[in-house]
């Protein structure tokens, strides 16, 4: 006797690629630590979380130069310069030269550590910033990072308004 197999309706395979698809960003295994103190971060980062300010929310912030010009506020439209690394040291985005990166903060342009970590800079300063996912993707994987990562940025304000 010869089985057949049950006819497969075009919808069903319509809807399984678009759920398989949707399936890219998520995380396969178990996330990382979410909490920065926890992990181990590439030597060449130079990172002692002993030097960080850590705030209610979990950001860990690090003043590298102060600056001396107008200080962003929690609405204040920025520019900036900025170098993103995974705790490894992968370099994941980076604008450094040219037109700076601009946004406004407080919005929803960018992850919340940065509208979080830039309010209260001043014009000139550079700072890091070392964001737990929940401020930054979550347990989405966005582009070259990975779910549940952790982020660290150095960042430059260039202008502020």
């Amino acid at each position: 006797m010869i089985r057949r197999e049950p006819q497969r309706r075009p919808w069903f395979a319509a809807a399984y690629l678009v759920v398989a698809a949707c399936g890219g960003g998520a995380a396969s295994g178990p996330l990382p630590p979410t909490d920065p103190a926890e992990l181990t971060f590439a030597e060449e980062l130079g990172i002692d979380l002993a030097d960080f300010e850590v705030t209610a929310s979990g950001l860990y912030i690090q003043d590298i130069s102060e600056g001396l010009g107008a200080r962003a506020n929690s609405t204040s439209r920025v520019w900036i310069y900025y170098v993103g690394w995974l705790p490894d040291g992968t370099v994941f985005d980076a604008t450094l030269q040219g037109d700076p990166f601009h946004f406004r903060l407080g919005g929803n342009e960018v992850i919340r550590g940065w509208n979080q970590g830039i309010a209260g800079m001043r014009l000139g300063g550079r700072r890091r910033l070392i964001v737990r996912p929940g401020l930054a993707y979550g347990s989405r994987a966005q582009g070259q990072v990975p779910a549940g990562a952790t982020l660290v940025f150095e960042v430059q304000l260039v202008d502020v308004n």
